[in-house]
């Protein structure tokens, strides 16, 4: 069952982007992708966290501390996926150039620096 969650979930958001029309197709798209996103990373805190499935891939042995590093972190991931699916989803229904501006440029830079944040963050977590 747990395994028909994510196909069904994509399937439903196909089926929303269909149902109100070709035009919204174009402008969900990046909503959906979020979407997914948030509902891997949110759905891993009630197991095991993906940012600790991503560390021991890479063949990171974590401690206690590392496992909570972890933890924290994908809870941050789930804020700022939730924030960002929030406006991205704002975005479908305000004029093509904020949608534009939005989610062909801004969307990149914050995730960029999401990204640099959790990396400086954990460099100084393995230093501490």
């Amino acid at each position: 069952m747990k395994r028909l969650v994510f196909p069904l979930f994509s399937l439903s958001i196909i089926w929303a982007m269909w149902y109100l029309k070709a035009s919204i197709w174009f402008r969900a798209y990046p909503a959906a992708m979020v979407a997914i996103f948030f509902a891997m990373f949110f759905s891993s805190l009630f197991k095991t966290p993906l940012i600790e499935v991503f560390a021991r891939k890479f063949g990171h042995k974590l401690d206690g501390k590392g496992v909570e590093y972890c933890r924290k972190a994908t809870i941050a991931w789930c804020v700022f996926l939730f924030v960002h699916l929030s406006v991205t989803v704002w975005t479908c229904f305000a004029t093509l150039d904020v949608w534009a501006f939005y989610n062909g440029f801004l969307a990149y830079v914050l995730l960029g620096a999401m990204f640099a944040g959790e990396w400086l963050t954990r460099r100084r977590v393995r230093r501490g």
